[in-house]
Formats: structure tokens, sequence, C-alpha cells
């Protein structure tokens, strides 16, 4: 006869043998994972390539459909990932920064409870797998000094200090992390604060620990962009100022003076010597960082169009999205980056709200836009010819509804995107959720 134990270990074995059998569709070894993640060291290339399958620049349109949805109890200011999509990290406006596992929770178990599942569409149906969560605190600049204990006389010094009860340490304050920034393989991350400092935090080791405090914006930093070698970054505040830092000293190496209200967004174009940089006045100013000439080339602002600008995504043609009164129509406009000339505006329907996001996928065709009611995709080709082009120029992206979206992030090779919802410290209501997306190149 069998014992207990041997039969609830073969049970096990039979029932992991089973799942093995059938693996996940947003496995890591579907990804490529194995080959892409590997320890930090000066052997590993910094920057990882875009591997796209060959379809997905050269397709006719996408199919994006939601299946993860991950819950917040408060407004969503910042998003970012590693370059393989592994993590995906966000900052909240409770001050928290959290860490997802973005695979476990694309091909997971955890689901989302009857109560969440009311407000999201039929696809959704999965919680997304948090890791772990950090505070993003504000560091003095330097502690209260105390005074160390008296010896007594007659008394050991040793015995006098525990005898003595030292002061507590003062409680750190909690702030917004209204931009984030982390590197390719997730071994550091840069955080933005209210003050306009900037954190420095490991992830890889130490996680949630930080090192290091660069202090020169004078308000919070809405903008962290890391450079494409890595060895810096640039960032962008309300205080009108745009700064490019050298992360192996901490210290500022140039300023980019222009601006005249806050920072909202900031490219940098793949070459590594193109900046582009938005403010919430309209101002879109192009610097090429070769030249010790530090007066931008300005992109001016179309006709009737009012001066709220604030997002800089970067294709084929330069596409900028603008946010327009109340009532006045919804645009997104469309620059060619060599000539600095506007090309067209797309104008969303009337009842659409504010553009709060714009990206651009590699097909050169499509653009997508986030708007208060929906995520649309739209199909910007000349091509007359083109079958897929339409009377309505647009594709309804199911999932968000009802709220600003504050970032779109869609990953190097074109698999995957995330949207977050949140005003970024501005205005504008919230779903306080992040949604992880599947995208599906269709051909024809």
């Amino acid at each position: 006869m069998d014992s207990d134990d041997e039969i609830d270990s073969r049970d096990s074995q039979q029932s992991s043998d089973a799942e093995g059998g059938d693996p996940s569709p947003f496995s890591e070894e579907e990804y490529g994972l194995d080959e892409t993640l590997q320890p930090f060291n000066s052997n590993t290339p910094s920057i990882l390539q875009p591997n796209r399958k060959p379809f997905a620049e050269d397709c006719k349109t996408y199919d994006i459909v939601p299946l993860v949805a991950a819950i917040h109890a408060c407004h969503i200011h910042s998003l970012d990932a590693t370059k393989n999509m592994r993590w995906v990290f966000t900052g909240g406006e409770d001050g928290f920064i959290r860490k997802y596992d973005f695979f476990s929770s694309m091909g997971g178990k955890t689901l989302l409870t009857q109560n969440q599942k009311h407000t999201q569409v039929e696809s959704v149906q999965k919680a997304g797998v948090i890791l772990s969560y950090w505070e993003n605190e504000e560091i003095p600049i330097s502690l209260p000094a105390t005074d160390k204990p008296e010896k007594p006389d007659g008394i050991a010094e040793d015995d006098a200090t525990q005898n003595v009860q030292e002061p507590p340490l003062p409680d750190l304050k909690m702030s917004p992390a209204h931009s984030l920034a982390v590197q390719s393989e997730a071994v550091w991350l840069l955080s933005g604060l209210e003050s306009g400092a900037i954190n420095l935090f490991t992830v890889r080791h130490e996680e949630g620990r930080c090192h290091h405090v660069m202090r020169q914006h004078k308000s919070p930093v809405s903008v962290l962009k890391i450079t494409n070698d890595e060895m810096g970054f640039v960032s962008g505040s309300w205080d009108k100022s745009v700064l490019h830092w050298d992360l192996n000293t901490g210290q500022v190496v140039r300023e980019y003076s222009g601006h005249m209200f806050e920072e909202s967004d900031n490219t940098i174009i793949h070459s590594a010597d193109i900046l582009l940089t938005t403010s919430i006045d309209g101002n879109c100013l192009v610097w090429d960082k070769r030249s010790g000439n530090l007066i931008p080339r300005k992109l001016p602002l179309p006709e009737k169009t009012p001066p709220w600008l604030v997002g800089v995504p970067m294709a084929i043609k330069f596409t900028v999205g603008d946010v327009m009164e109340p009532w006045n129509s919804w645009l997104v406009d469309e620059w060619d980056f060599a000539s600095g000339k506007h090309i067209r505006s797309f104008k969303m329907p009337s009842n659409s709200g504010p553009v709060s996001c714009v990206a651009s996928m590699p097909n050169g065709r499509h653009i997508v836009c986030a708007s208060t009611d929906n995520i649309r995709l739209w199909n910007v080709s000349n091509d007359e010819s083109d079958a897929t082009r339409s009377i309505v120029p647009f594709l309804i992206v199911p999932g968000h509804h009802g709220g600003t979206i504050s970032q779109i992030l869609i990953d190097p090779n074109c698999r995957y995107m995330i949207t977050t919802s949140g005003n970024r410290g501005w205005e504008g209501l919230t779903t306080e959720t992040a949604l992880f997306y599947e995208i599906i190149p269709i051909m024809k």
C-alpha cells in the first residue's frame, strides 16, 4: 500500500506535468526573456534592440485588446517598464511606487473580483500581479543633528550610551511620483518628487533603497527620460527648466532654457542628438545637443489652436497632441520634423473630451489618441488606395472610458500596450486603473 505522502506527491507531479504541457501565450519563453534578461555586467548591452516581427511594421492595422486591469486607489501619474516588459512600474498620487510582473499578469490566474469587473469591458478578466511597492519619500538635505549623551561620573561610556534613549528619526514626507524612468534591465530607477528633487533607487538589489538625491529643480519634476546610452537623463519641471544630468557624477551638465510655463513632455530621438520639449503654453522646441548654440528651433502653433500642449511622440513624422479648451474642437496636429511645417490636424468628435496623450505605432500609418471618453486608433495614412481606410478614420480601442489618460506605453517589439489614468497633478478625473493590452497586427 502506498502511503498518503507518496500519493500526494504523485498527484502533484501529475498536475505539474499537465500544466507544463499547456504553456501560456504570454510566457517568458515565448517573449524570449531567456535571451534578453541576463545579469547586468559590463559585457551586457545596456539597450536591448527591438525584436519586432516583420508584420508589426508592415501590417495594415492593429487589433488592440485589453486583458488585465491593475486597480489603484489613486491617480496614476507616471509609468515605465523594462525593455523586455518583464516588470512594470507605476507612480501614484499616494506617494507609492508599485512594481508589477507583466507576464504573470497577462498569463496568470489572478482574476478580478465581481465588483472590479463591473466597470471593465468583457475581455478584462485578470488582475495585475503586484510584486512589491515602496515609498517615494522626500529625503531632507541633512537630518537634524542630535546631541550625544553625556557620560555621568563613575559610569562607563558604553553603559551610559545604552541607558540613554536616542530620539526617533523624523517621519519623511511622501511625495506623489510625478515621473518615473527605469533602466532597461531594472538595475536602478529614477523618480520625480513634488519638491523638485529626483530620487535614485536600486531595484534589482536592495529594492526601494534611495542611494542618491539630485537637487536642482524648484517645483515638481513632471518628466524624466533616460538617454540612449543610459549614462545620463533629461528632466523637466514645473519651474520651466529642462536639465541634462550626468549619472556618473549626479551633476547637471547642460541646461535648456526657453520655456515660459510648466514642462509637459520631452522626447529623445534615437540618434541621441535631438531633444524635443513641450510646455503647457503650447511651445514645442527642438534642440540639437551637438551644437553649442542654446537657441532652439520652435515649431509654431497652427492658427486657432489654443496653447495647451501635452505630448511629443515620435513617428516617421512628428505628431503632437493638443488639448483644446472645452468650447473648441479637440485636435491632434501633425508636423513634418525635417521641415518644421504643420501638415494637418485630426479632429476628434465634439463630445470626446480633451486629448491627454498620444502615441505612434511602428507601421507609420496609425497613432493612438487618448481622450476622456475613449482611446482611438487613428489611420493617418495618405494612401487613398489603402483598403483599411473608411469614412470614420479611427477605431475605438476598448477598455478606457471616463477619465484622463496620463501615460501610454507601447513596448519596443509592439506586442503590448499599457495605459494609466491620472491627471499628472493638473486637472481631470481618473479611473484609478492601469490597463494591459495585447497588440495583434492585421495584415489584410
